[in-house]
């Protein structure tokens, strides 16, 4: 009988430690990349990694959602960003 009132317990406490990840779309003139992000990330993390993939100097970006400049401390979840929302990134020109 202990078994079975433990087992819940348990399965109850998982889910609450794991952190909400959600998919970004980042729109370039090239098309879409995406990426998995945590909820509670800062942008900074995912700006680093687009500007990675792409080649680019992450100063260089801009990026954009729903019109409005992302502050790279912003998070998804700051931004009340849904899974498969998209940023648009601009080069800036120098």
């Amino acid at each position: 009988m202990d078994s079975a009132s433990e087992s819940p317990v348990e399965k109850h406490s998982k889910p609450a430690a794991e952190r909400l990840k959600i998919v970004i779309s980042i729109q370039d003139k090239d098309g879409q990349k995406q990426f998995r992000v945590y909820m509670d990330d800062m942008f900074e993390r995912l700006f680093k990694m687009y500007a990675d993939k792409a080649k680019l100097k992450v100063e260089n970006l801009v990026f954009c959602f729903d019109g409005d400049k992302v502050d790279p401390t912003a998070t998804p979840s700051s931004l009340e960003m849904e899974d498969g929302d998209m940023i648009e990134v601009n080069v800036k020109s120098s």
